[in-house]
């Protein structure tokens, strides 16, 4: 597992919902670190406009000895929604901790992760899009009520759209207009700030789903993968400046280290200077023996 760049645990149910435990073994943008975190399972799946309240703890468990197993409690109750479908701590515990066999975190190369959660409301929905929401559109076919202005929009402007499935099933109509608005909608309402790792994952499921609906998506694909690549490349961004921002505040402990250094050196010369002068001798002085 230490050898993945993420892994995930198989999928659990608690308070009738789904979860699952996210592991960075080689740390999630931090060195020398295991993060871990806890994720809803379904969020790419769940109703736009979800979010779900609810505490937690993540506990790496000592296999040796309980009483050192590693705790991280969320304190406060968290958010989960779309754009921040999953919570927990960067810096877990220190790999070299980790993978030391004699602390007990590591045994027969299994490292056991222990939840407990707790929720609260459950999953909220918007009104308009709650069972039962859905209007005509265009005669095609029922889909949820807040997609209808982003599909009117984009139907107005490429006709295509409509003439394209018209010889499908009504079902299949419907569902892929509703993947086109899903699409539109987190495009329309979504921010740059807003596009998290979680976000981006959201944004290329919708996109893979959209894809097998076979619409004329030349119009749409350059700047969905805009944002994608756009993103893939500000994580390498944010990386970098984590790891230039490292080095320059160790620089700043190696430089405070050489100037105590120096001051110490300057001392020790001092008290070299003071020796050197007690003891100071002609060296061409015979040194002779006493006579009575």
């Amino acid at each position: 597992m230490l050898h993945n760049e993420m892994h995930y645990s198989d999928v659990f149910v608690i308070c009738g919902y789904k979860w699952q435990i996210l592991i960075y073994p080689k740390g999630d943008n931090v060195v020398d670190y295991l993060s871990l975190y806890l994720e809803v399972a379904d969020a790419s799946t769940l109703t736009f406009g979800w979010t779900r309240y609810a505490k937690f703890s993540l506990t790496v468990v000592n296999q040796l000895d309980s009483k050192k197993s590693i705790t991280m409690d969320s304190v406060n109750e968290k958010k989960f929604k779309a754009n921040i479908s999953s919570w927990g701590c960067t810096s877990f515990i220190l790999l070299s901790k980790l993978c030391d066999h004699d602390e007990g975190y590591l045994v027969n190369d299994s490292c056991v992760v222990e939840v407990k959660v707790s929720v609260r409301n459950g999953i909220k929905i918007l009104e308009d899009q709650e069972t039962g929401k859905l209007i005509d559109f265009r005669g095609l076919g029922r889909v949820e009520k807040t997609l209808v202005p982003f599909l009117e929009e984009v139907c107005s402007s490429y006709p295509s759209l409509l003439e394209c499935h018209k010889k499908r099933s009504r079902m299949f109509i419907q569902c892929a207009f509703t993947a086109l608005g899903r699409l539109l909608r987190f495009l329309k309402t979504t921010k740059a700030k807003d596009m998290t790792h979680d976000a981006c994952k959201r944004l290329q499921l919708l996109w893979e789903e959209l894809e097998t609906f076979k619409f004329d998506l030349a119009w749409l694909e350059p700047p969905v993968q805009l944002v994608l690549v756009t993103k893939k490349r500000s994580g390498r961004v944010d990386r970098l400046r984590e790891y230039v921002e490292m080095w320059e505040n160790e620089m700043k402990r190696r430089r405070d280290y050489v100037a105590a250094a120096e001051v110490d050196l300057e001392a020790a010369k001092r008290d070299l200077a003071k020796a050197e002068e007690e003891f100071k001798i002609d060296m061409e002085t015979e040194l002779g023996y006493p006579l009575p």
